[in-house]
C-alpha cells in the first residue's frame, strides 16, 4: 500500500480507502469485520461508512480494536443511506442523536471525518455548526466534509465550512469537474474520490463488439481491432480487470488524497489493494482519451 498527504493536515491516508455500505453488506457484521481485517492486513488505514447505525459501527469498532485507533482515519456520513440529506435531516436534534450513537455508543471514540451532502450541506443551521464546533473542540470530531458532484463543488467550497470534498471520479469525469477539484485544492481542501468504476463499462458485452470478443473456449477473436477507439480495451488489456484499470487511472490523478473502493469479499479487496503497487500500462491514458473523444463526437 502507498500513502498520500491529507491536505496540509500532516496526516497520511492510504491511497485506497474502503467504503463500507450498510445496504450493500446487508448489515452483515461478520462480512463487515472480514473486510475490515482484510483491509488492515493490506495496509488500508482509511474507512468510510455511509450509515450511522450503531450496531453496524460497533461491529466495525470491534474489528478495529486490533490496531491503535490513532493509526486509522474513519469517515462517516451525517445521514443514513435512506435519508434525503436536506435541512430536516441535518436539524440539530436528530443530528445530535445520530452522532451520540457514532461517537459514544459504537466504540469508535471519535470521528475523523463527518460528511454532509447536498442540498443540506450548505444550509446547515447556526445551532448545528456551533454543535459541530463544540465536538471539534472536545476532540470527538476532526474534520468536516462536503459530498457533491460538479455543480455542487463550488457551493461547498464557497461555504467555507468544509475541509474535504468527497465526489465521484472516473475515466469519464469532465474537465469541468477536474477544474472544480483543482479549485478545492487551491483552498487547501483535501479531495476523496469514490465511484471510480462506471456501471456502463462493467459487462464485456456492453463495450466490446462481437467481432472483437474471444470465443467461449478462448479462441481468437474474428477481428481484434473491431473495438479500437472505444472502451473495449478495458476488457482486452492483459493481466488487468476493467475495475483495476479504472482504479489505476483514478490513482494516477495526484489531486486525490484517497480513492474509495467497494469490496464484496476479502478476495475482491485484495485484488484491488494490489493496484497502487502496479504501473498502469502506458497505452491506457491515451486509450481513455481516444474513447472519450469518440463518444463525444457521436453525441455531438
Amino acid at each position: 500500500m502507498r500513502y498520500r498527504p491529507f491536505g496540509r493536515s500532516g496526516l497520511a491516508l492510504s491511497t485506497i480507502g474502503l467504503r463500507l455500505s450498510f445496504d450493500k453488506l446487508g448489515g452483515n457484521p461478520t462480512l463487515l469485520q472480514k473486510l475490515i481485517i482484510s483491509g488492515l492486513e493490506n495496509g488500508i488505514n482509511t474507512y468510510h461508512f455511509d450509515s450511522t447505525d450503531t450496531a453496524f459501527l460497533q461491529s466495525a469498532a470491534d474489528a478495529f480494536s486490533v490496531v491503535d485507533r490513532k493509526l486509522l482515519f474513519v469517515s462517516v456520513n451525517a445521514h443514513d443511506s435512506h435519508q434525503v440529506p436536506d435541512r430536516n435531516t441535518y436539524a440539530l436534534p436528530p443530528l445530535k442523536e445520530r452522532l451520540r450513537g457514532v461517537v459514544k455508543d459504537s466504540g469508535l471514540l471519535w470521528i475523523d471525518l463527518l460528511n454532509f451532502a447536498q442540498p443540506g450541506a450548505t444550509i446547515l443551521s447556526d445551532d448545528c455548526l456551533n454543535f459541530l464546533l463544540s465536538l471539534q473542540k472536545s476532540k470527538m470530531l476532526r474534520y468536516l466534509g462536503g459530498i457533491g458532484e460538479t455543480d455542487d463543488i463550488a457551493d461547498l467550497i464557497e461555504s467555507g465550512e468544509f475541509n474535504v470534498i468527497m465526489t465521484s471520479f472516473d475515466i469519464d469525469s469532465s474537465w469541468d469537474k477536474r477544474r472544480r477539484i483543482d479549485d478545492a485544492m487551491t483552498r487547501n481542501m483535501a479531495v476523496i474520490a469514490a465511484d471510480f468504476f462506471p456501471e456502463m463499462y462493467r459487462k464485456e458485452s456492453d463495450v466490446v463488439p462481437k467481432a472483437a470478443r474471444r470465443g467461449f473456449f478462448g479462441g481468437k477473436a474474428k477481428n481484434p481491432l473491431a473495438g479500437a477507439g472505444t472502451h473495449a480495451f478495458l476488457h482486452q488489456t492483459p493481466d488487468w480487470t476493467p475495475e483495476q484499470l479504472c482504479l489505476g487511472y483514478a490513482l494516477s490523478q495526484p489531486s486525490m488524497s484517497c480513492i474509495l473502493i467497494d469490496a464484496e469479499s476479502p478476495e475482491h479487496l485484495e485484488s484491488l489493494a494490489d493496484v497502487p503497487e502496479r504501473h498502469l500500462p502506458s497505452s491506457v491514458p491515451a486509450q481513455i482519451e481516444m474513447a472519450r473523444f469518440n463518444e463525444q463526437s457521436k453525441a455531438g
